[in-house]
This record gives structure tokens, C-alpha cells and sequence, in this order.
């Protein structure tokens, strides 16, 4: 699914980076977790939870100079993975 994607996928979220390893190794993920445990990136997005120090399911697209260009709630996240990652390849074909 992410082979024919043209950019680098990162997952981030406001957990711990020891974590973000045990989960990477339990779900065999092949992307990197990045954590935001102070929820800068995640505030800049628009995917700070408001009721909580968490962050919103969801996804952002940056380019390649870190500009936000889209950022979406999607809960349940994993189920929607194939239609962002298209999403994602239009966005960044404009």
C-alpha cells in the first residue's frame, strides 16, 4: 500500500517514543512514529483533541517543506488507510 506512495509516511501521535517502539514491533509497522509528546505539530494541524492532552485521529499531508497542505479527522483510522494514502497522492499532485 505505501510502496507506490511518493513521499515519506510517518505516524505521530503525543505517546512516549518507548511506546511508539513497542507498538511499532507488535504491529510490524514499516513507517516511523514520531512522538509529539507536547502536541506542536499536532496543535499546528488541527488535530489536538480539545477535551484532552491527546491528539484527534487523523492525518495531516506536509510538503516537502513542512507546510501543512491538508489535515483530516479519520476515526477509525486504520480502516480508512488505503483511501488517505489516495487522498494524500492527489493532494500532493496539485
Amino acid at each position: 500500500m505505501f510502496a507506490e506512495f511518493p513521499g515519506n509516511i510517518y505516524a505521530l501521535s503525543s505517546d512516549t517514543v518507548k511506546h511508539h517502539q513497542e507498538l511499532k514491533e507488535e504491529l510490524g509497522l514499516e513507517f516511523t512514529i514520531l512522538s509529539d509528546e507536547k502536541l506542536k505539530l499536532i496543535q499546528e494541524a488541527g488535530m489536538k483533541d480539545p477535551q484532552a492532552h491527546k491528539s484527534l485521529r487523523g492525518f495531516a499531508i506536509l510538503d516537502k517543506d513542512g507546510k501543512i497542505i491538508a489535515a483530516q479527522e479519520v476515526n477509525p483510522f486504520g480502516i480508512e488507510m488505503a483511501n488517505i494514502i489516495t487522498y494524500a497522492n492527489e493532494k500532493l499532485a496539485k
